[in-house]
């Protein structure tokens, strides 16, 4: 499945975990252990660009809280307003729930609901870490709870305790899923009579306030390699052994147990706490790097498509060179024409001449169909012609011979009408002087 690299901060110390993912388990490859202030340095030169990142930090918010049964996508901001109710000192925070199940309550229908949540200036000091020298945090995973994703099979309920620096972390697991999360200070590494007397404290806790009694205590990472208690744990102890690391140096694998169990959470377990602002940033650079890829893509098929372009260009030239080379009556051909042309060129006034004589409208025909006009008491004095593009353009002017004005403008508009009658011919403008009783009419003839 691949390579994966696991970087957890561990007070002091930060243990990192070069593993090869597989169906079956994990393959480590290679472990090693750094000083913080070693850490920058090592990133400067690391080639590995992702990271899966454990951290331990020191001041957390949990608890299991309670609330209506609401649909699943309204469980989020119930649970974020929760929070900020009951830790005030948590302005700016991420954090992560698992949803238990319900309950009956006083009559009441309840979701109980484990919360875990941490401030968001503790994330941007891991994260800006690893972004100020171009790395990206696949994940990050308190340390507290990063050991759980190995007991999701026990269905019983168990105490587990790890250790970081000389803090005990002791959380209760029930079917698979974190009840309870304490952390305590130790006087040194391992198991003393004060931490035995923390862990049966613990077990009593969760007898008594929690309704939960712990068949057994697991201890993880170091504190299997020895024991410097005389104090006995009230309830079985076991211990976690690393048979399912598939490694030769799986005896080792105890001190670097947070990051090994970082590669046995899955997504369904929602045990990330990236920040909202960082998912942003990542996938607007994951956008930016697609784009910027794409675009050298098209770029390059551009230059190519180009290239082909120019290419075949040069090859047509070529090829017409090639043919202008082997064709000699070309040029013969050419001049043939040349004076064909020429030749042609005189004959052009005349057939211009025959081109317009014929465009022009038949002057017998127009003065035929003036004779058809309706002249009663109209008397014709001129006509006028001339000869437009393709139209012959008349003008008449005449005289009504009539005593009234009634008679007068009934015969001119009859003369109007008849005009108007005559298929090819229509009237450009006209006007009659009542005065003088002449007429001066403008047609066309097409």
């Amino acid at each position: 499945m691949g390579k994966t690299v696991t970087v957890s901060f561990e007070g002091e110390n930060v243990r990192i975990v070069y593993a090869t993912l597989k169906k079956k388990g994990i393959v480590v490859d290679d472990a090693l252990v750094l000083k913080d202030e070693q850490f920058d340095d090592f990133l400067e030169k690391e080639k590995t660009k992702e990271f899966i990142v454990v951290y331990d930090f020191k001041h957390f918010y949990q608890d299991i809280i309670s609330i209506p049964p609401v649909k699943n996508r309204y469980v989020k901001n119930l649970v974020e307003a929760e929070i900020r109710k009951k830790a005030s000192d948590f302005k700016e925070f991420s954090f992560i729930h698992f949803v238990y199940g319900e309950k009956i309550i006083e009559n009441r229908r309840i979701k109980e609901i484990f919360v875990f949540a941490v401030r968001n200036e503790d994330l941007r000091d891991v994260i800006n870490r690893f972004i100020h020298r171009g790395k990206v945090i696949k994940a990050i995973y308190p340390s507290v709870l990063t050991v759980a994703g190995l007991f999701k099979s026990i269905e019983e309920p168990f105490l587990c305790v790890s250790e970081i620096g000389q803090n005990k972390n002791l959380f209760l697991l029930r079917d698979g899923k974190i009840q309870f999360v304490r952390t305590v200070h130790s006087l040194a590494h391992g198991i003393n009579d004060l931490d035995i007397q923390n862990i049966n404290m613990t077990v009593n806790y969760c007898k008594q306030a929690m309704r939960t009694t712990p068949s057994f205590v697991m201890l993880t990472g170091s504190l299997c390699s020895y024991d410097n208690a005389a104090a006995n744990i009230s309830i079985p102890v076991v211990c976690l052994a690393p048979l399912f690391f598939r490694s030769q140096m799986s005896s080792a694998l105890l001190d670097f147990i947070f990051p090994v169990s970082a590669f046995f959470i899955t997504r369904d377990m929602n045990l990330d706490l990236l920040t909202r602002e960082y998912k942003s940033f990542s996938q607007l650079t994951l956008l930016l790097k697609y784009s910027t890829f794409l675009f050298l893509s098209l770029s390059i098929i551009g230059i190519g498509y180009g290239g082909f372009i120019v290419k075949n260009i040069v090859e047509s030239k070529n090829k017409l060179s090639s043919i202008r080379m082997h064709s000699p009556d070309g040029e013969n051909t050419l001049s043939l024409y040349e004076n064909k042309r020429a030749e042609l060129s005189g004959y052009m006034p005349f057939i211009t001449l025959l081109k317009n004589s014929t465009s022009i409208p038949d002057i017998q025909r127009f003065l035929s169909l003036l004779s058809g006009l309706t002249t009663d008491n109209i008397r014709i004095d001129s006509i006028s012609l001339s000869v437009g593009e393709g139209s012959l353009k008349g003008e008449l002017k005449g005289l009504v011979k009539s005593e009234s004005y009634a008679n007068m403008q009934m015969y001119y508009q009859k003369l109007i009408n008849s005009i108007s009658g005559i298929n090819g011919f229509s009237i450009k403008g006209h006007s009659l002087e009542l005065k003088d009783k002449t007429f001066h009419i403008e047609i066309e003839y097409r």
